[in-house]
This record gives C-alpha cells, structure tokens and sequence, in this order.
C-alpha cells in the first residue's frame, strides 16, 4: 500500500511539475511590454503602450521607429505574417500538408511569382522607400532571431527564415487577389450562356449600369474561373470583401470641421487583420492601421489629413480561352498569331511527402490557369490580370500616401497604384474632402466586348484595349452638396462610359445616402451610429415581391402567423429581432429553387454567395415569367406561384423543426452569430484555447453594419465577413478620434490584449486613438529600445 500512495505522490509531483513548466513555457511567449530591448542602431526609442495595446513609438528618426516597428508588430503577428507570405507564393502546404496543395498550385499559377521579381527590383530604385521598408525588415528579423518562438510554430515544426521585401510583395499580391471578383462570375456566367441560354442570363443582374446609386464624380479644389471557392475555403486568412466610408465637409457637420468615417469589410479570423500604432519624431507624425508584414499603412491619419478605403470593384482580371496546337503541345494560338508556350518551373514542397514539381505556362495573354488545377474546362484558359500587366509599385505609393504633403500631394502618389481597385477617401484640415477610385484603368475598343464572361483569345476584339491616364478615373473632390461615400456600388460614367465591374447592390448606398441627408448637420456621435445601423430597407421590397408570390388559401395557421411577422418588418437586424430569420431562410430556400435544377449544387452553392447574387436578388424577383422559375427536371412547368409558396412552406418548415414552433425563439442574434476562428482550431482542442465566440451579432447582409454569412443548409447565418475595424477622426478635435477593432491588438492568446475590443465591437462602441502625448505617457507599459 505504500508503495502504490508512493507511486501516486510521484505520479501528482511529475504532473505538477510538468504543468508548472508547460504554464512557465506559455507566459514565456508572451510579448514584451515593459523594460529595455537591445536593438542594433536604434538610439532611445521608447514605446508607451496604451490601455489596448496600441504602441506609441517615439523616435529620433522615422527609420529608427520604423525598426521598432518592425519588432513590436512581429512580437504581437509573427504567425499572421508567416500565413500572408505563404499564400501567393504558394508555400501554404508545406506546413499544413498535401490539403492546400491545389491551393498552392492555383496562387502558382497566377504569374505572381515573375510580377513580384520586377516589384522587388523596382524597389531599388528609390533609396528612401527602400531604407524605410529594410528598417522596418530589421526590426521584424530581430525579433524572429532574439524573441521567443510562437506557439504556432512549434505546434507545426515550422522553421524559421528571415523576412524580406520579397516577402512583403507576396502580401500585396495576395491582397490585391482578394479583391478580385472575377474568379467567381466570370466562369458561371459562361456556363450559364452556353449551357442555358441568352434567356437565362436576362433576369441576372449582369451589367452595372442596373445599380441606381451611383458615385457621382466631381472635382473642385479649394487653393490650400470556375469555381475556386472550395479552395479559398481553406485559405487560413480572411479575403477582403466590401466596404463604407463617408466623408463629411464642414458645412455637414456640427463640430464646423470634417469628420471622417471608414469601416473596411473583411473576412473575420483571429487574430485579427489590422494593427494599430503610431509613430512620433521631431518630423513625423501617424497614426496607422497596418496589414501583418507591411511597413505603411493603409489606413491612416495625423494631424494634417486622413485616408481610408474601400473596394472599387472594377474588372481588373479577364479570362482567355487559347486554341492549342493539335500536332504540337508546345504552341498556341491567338488572334494576334502563332506562339511557342514559355515554361515556368516551380517545386511545391509538401509536409511529410517529397516536392511536387509543376510546369506553368505562359501566353501573350497571361499565364494559364487550368494546366495544373481542376476548374475550368480542358480548353486551355488564359488569365490577364492588370496586377502582372502593370506592376504596382505598391510600398512606393502606401509611402507616398502617408507622406503627402497636401491633396494634390496625395492624388499624385495614388496615380501610381494599378491593382487593386480601391476607392480612396481623404479628409483634410484645410477643409477638403475627396474620394478617388484609384487603378490602373482601360477600355476595350470594341464595345461589344462583356469582361463578364470568358473571352476567346482567337477574337482580336476582345483582345484589344486602351489604357487610360488617372485623369479618366471616377473621382469626387469638394462637391457642393457637402460628402462623399463609398460602398462598392458603381462609380458615375465618365465620358459616358461605365466602367465594368463587379459592384455591390445598391442597399447599404441607399442607406447612407439617406442617413447624411435625415440631417442638416452631424455630430461624432450621430456618425458612429451610422456606421452601426443595421437596417436594409431595400429587403423590404423584395418581401414585397415574395407575398405577391404567395398562395395565401393554401398556408395554414401557423404560417399566416410567420408571414404576419415578416410582413410587418421595417428591415432592422436586432438581436431581438424574429423577421431577419425568417427573410433570409426564406429567401434561400427561394435562391435554392429556382437557380439550382439548372445549375447543379456546386455552381448554385457559388451562384448563391457571390456578388452576382446579392444584385440578382433585387432584380429577378420582378419577372414573374422568367425561365428560371420552372424546374427543368419536372415534367410539369412550375410558375412565380409554385416556387415562391413551396419556398415559404419549406423554410417555415425548417425553422419550426430546429427552433421550435414559438416564434419568440427565432431571434436574430439566436442564429446570427460570430466566431473568430484561427488557423490552427481545425485541431479540436485549438479551437477552444484559440478561437473567440460565438457571439450574437446584430446586423445582416447588406446592412451598413455588415456582418455577411454565406447560404447554407440549416438555421444558422454564420458570420463570416464585417468591418475590419470601424474608424470616426474628427478634424476640430483630432486628439479626440475614435476606433475599433473586432478583437485585439495581439495574436497571442495569453496577451491581455488578445480579445480586450470584442465585447466594445460587439456592442458598437469605441477607444480614442490616443495622439496626446500627456495622456500617452501616463502609461506604466514602457519599453525602451537602444543599440547597446
């Protein structure tokens, strides 16, 4: 008996032991926020982080806070910026396995690698950007060689390698991918053409001039392919979605200055995509919210000027079909002539398997896409991308955005951007309000031609284009009704030509137009409840076009019951809401009906949450005729009626069967709801360390608060996309702007500041951005940085 309690002591001290030093090992990891760090040629930088985290660099020089930059962002993102240089450069499956191998072999074979070789060497060529950007790689590097290794890349035996410009290039690339639409429509809208029909395609909302908000342009300055979706499924980083912004001119709001407002709208994940900080010399001020692994950010202000962006959406990538040479698989042909196929080699290495070996091919028109990777159909199929026709020079424009020295200053250095499409909002304190939609812009000389759909490389037509200068873009600068706005819908014709896209539906347009016109004049607060407003009255109209469908002598009790509550509905997305269930159930159940006998369940599954969707869904509606409402694998021709009533019977069904038959349980946030996922959680026991949710999240599809979810089968609306952070900069008091971010500052989940801005997310609230220097230094989280 001894012997056993003995063993039993043992066995508790070893595991005491074992958990001391697995807890010692975690707090080990954790990021530094006080004390003395040595960095080599940095002289008395100090960094004071605030209540959330957000690090207040000061220092003698921009290059010196740009090394420190670089460590304070890669102590708290190393793994996020591990997972954004792997994507477009292909490297994602050597350390998740032979899973993302087609993801892989897809990013290869987009032409990035060649594109990002000529950015790189570009670079060089202007010395001051290139300092900055290798101080800011310094300080990223000392991190990785001197600080602790994360969590993530023990747990997947990654190896560590220095970070470069290279590197920084690949998140561009990847950004400006994420952008892009046209993997999504252009290929099922050629399926559709050629397997169903011109008929088909005329209750789609295929052309953009079918949106009725427009961005109007102005100008007036004052003296001062197939489906990938099942592959960017297993991206393990959020894509970039829509967008608001607004910008208001002094005349429209109460402070007599401009307040500025922007909530970018990107896929959610943990840890998050923005990081915050400012940055403090004796010559330079900002403050910033920078991408993992990128020196300049994108969304700024100081003291001067403020920017932000959304998507433009404008059609940047065209799909060729090329006819092979039937007798020499090392030619092709074009309407422009006959080619040899220029090779491209490239190893792909696999965890735990040997590298794979793939070939690209290479045409006048762009690099094929379909050699290599399932999607498209054997013909041979072309990508033309203005990404790799008119390399950008992305971190000389982002420096010059943050450096201008004025708006003429900042238009000049967003000339320079060529993908991907961005709609870029500027504020002053001289009272100038502007919005620019910025990239590299051209025209086909055929106006036949529909970028919409899979062009033939043998037609010269469709090849053929002009590139247009800057001036030619849409823009709106001082226009006399006092704002601008933004909501990737499409921009005003210039010189009466619409310029293709892949826009957005005009419901959340018609939200904010009518919420900066409810009032003369707006106040801060009145701002920040814009860019939380969850209602869509646009979804109102098309309830009204789905009652009209309805066999209402055919419904019994308890669905006339349903169908009261969503009649009555004024389109807000509350918590306690019960019309939003039901709308949006139903509206699938509508989708799921009539578009997927003729596409077939994996081309709908896409249809369903594309962007050609979300306009359709306002317009085919209004076609009670349409071909599309019979079922072609009936006998019998199903009508507007048949659908819409079996639609609504099914969806009532559905919900009745999982949430049960009292209709005060079908509440929004009950099936609304928002989990941040990190990469590593598909491991079921990282789900629980490392994800945060759910959470009940008010808001929907299309609502100025968009917090977007995809289709699916069953009683719950995910949450998948949403602002990014939401931003308020006010220009009368600019010490007293205002953020939020949907988690934290850190990706470390031990760190305070892993999850601290969830709940004020959740619940519409924010944090100032600190820029008082009394206030800052109240701090006791000081770290002090010097070379010896």
């Amino acid at each position: 008996m001894k012997s056993v309690n003995k063993f039993i002591l043992s066995f508790l001290c070893l595991l005491a032991f074992v958990m001391i030093a697995v807890y010692a090992y975690l707090l080990y990891l954790k990021p530094t926020y006080r004390g003395d760090i040595h960095l080599e040629g940095v002289d008395n930088a100090e960094v004071y982080f605030d209540n959330i985290g957000v690090p207040h660099i000061y220092a003698n020089t921009e290059k010196d806070a740009l090394t420190v930059l670089g460590y304070v962002h890669a102590q708290e993102r190393l793994w996020q910026m591990e997972l954004l240089r792997r994507i477009a450069s292909g490297r994602l499956s050597e350390i998740f396995g032979k899973d993302l191998y087609d993801v892989d072999v897809f990013f290869s074979s987009l032409g990035i690698d060649e594109t990002i070789h000529k950015q790189v060497e570009a670079l060089k060529n202007n010395q001051e950007v290139q300092e900055l950007v290798d101080a800011y790689l310094k300080g990223v590097n000392s991190y990785l060689d001197d600080g602790p290794t994360p969590i993530e890349f023990s747990l997947l035996g990654i190896e560590k390698e220095p970070y470069t410009s290279e590197d920084i290039y690949y998140v561009t690339a990847y950004m400006s991918f994420s952008f892009a639409s046209a993997f999504k429509t252009d290929p099922i809208l050629t399926l559709i053409k050629h397997k169903l029909g011109s008929d088909y395609l005329k209750d789609l909302a295929i052309d953009s001039e079918e949106n009725i908000v427009f961005q109007e342009n102005f100008d007036f300055r004052k003296k001062s392919i197939a489906s990938i979706n099942s592959l960017l499924d297993k991206l393990p980083f959020p894509q970039f979605i829509g967008s608001n912004g607004l910008v208001l001119a002094p005349k429209k709001t109460t402070t007599g200055k401009i307040l500025f407002e922007n909530d970018p709208h990107i896929g959610f994940a943990q840890p998050q995509v923005w990081y915050q900080a400012h940055i403090k010399t004796p010559t330079y001020e900002n403050y910033g919210f920078y991408l993992g692994l990128f020196p300049f950010p994108l969304l700024a202000h100081n003291r001067e000027y403020a920017f932000g962006l959304t998507m433009f959406q404008n059609d940047d990538i065209n799909f060729y079909k090329i006819q092979q040479n039937s007798q020499d698989s090392t030619q092709y042909t074009t309407g422009m002539g006959f080619y040899n196929y220029e090779y491209l080699q490239k190893e792909i290495k696999i965890k735990k398997e040997s590298p794979r070996k793939i070939i690209i091919k290479k045409t006048v028109l762009g690099t094929i896409v379909n050699s290599n990777a399932t999607g498209f159909d054997s013909v041979p199929t072309a990508i033309q991308w203005v990404y790799n026709e008119k390399p950008n020079q992305v971190l000389q424009t982002t420096y010059g955005m943050n450096h201008a020295k004025g708006m003429y200053d900042f238009e000049k250095a967003i000339a320079t951007l060529s993908a991907p499409g961005l709609n870029i909002l500027y504020g002053d304190a001289s009272d100038n309000i502007g919005m620019w939609s910025a990239g590299k812009l051209y025209k086909h000389l055929s106006p036949e031609v529909n970028t919409k759909f899979i062009l033939e490389g043998m037609e010269v037509s469709q090849i053929q284009k002009e590139w247009l200068p800057f001036v030619k873009n849409p823009k709106a600068i001082n226009p006399t009704k006092g704002y601008v706005f933004s909501s990737n819908v499409q921009p005003e014709a210039v010189d009466n030509y619409l310029y293709p896209g892949y826009y957005l539906s005009q419901d959340r347009a018609i939200e904010l137009k009518k919420a900066i016109e409810l009032k003369d004049k707006l106040s801060v607060d009145e701002v920040k409840n814009i860019a939380n407003s969850h209602t869509n009255t646009s979804a109102l109209k098309n309830v009204r076009e789905l009652t009209y469908g309805l066999d209402l002598e055919s419904l019994t009790p308890f669905e006339l019951k349903v169908l009261d509550r969503l009649v009555k509905w004024k389109g807000n997305h509350g918590l306690d809401n019960i019309a939003p269930t039901i709308y949006y159930k139903f509206v699938f159940r509508v989708l799921k009906n009539t578009f997927e006998d003729e596409l077939g369940v994996k081309d709908f599954k896409d249809f369903a949450n594309s962007n050609l969707s979300k306009r359709t869904q306002n317009k085919y509606l209004k076609n009670k005729e349409s071909v599309w409402w019979d079922n072609v694998n009936t006998q019998t021709r199903e009508t507007f009626k048949d659908v819409i009533t079996s639609s609504f019977k099914a969806a009532v069904s559905e919900l009745s069967t999982g949430m049960g038959r009292d209709l005060e349980a079908w509440k929004w946030g009950k099936v609304h709801t928002l989990t941040h996922e990190h990469a590593m959680a598909k491991i079921e026991i990282l789900k629980k360390i490392f994800n945060l949710g759910p959470y009940p999240s008010v808001g929907g599809y299309e609502t100025i608060n968009n917090l977007m979810f995809n289709y699916t089968e069953g009683n719950e609306f995910k949450v998948v996309a949403g602002p990014s952070t939401r931003r308020v900069i006010d220009f009368s008091a600019i010490e007293n702007s205002y953020a939020i971010t949907p988690t934290g500052q850190s990706g470390y989940f031990l760190s305070p500041f892993y999850s601290d801005q969830t709940q004020f997310f959740n619940t519409g609230k924010y944090h100032k951005m600190l820029m008082n220097e009394q206030e800052i230094k109240k701090s006791e989280n000081i770290l002090r940085f010097q070379s010896n």
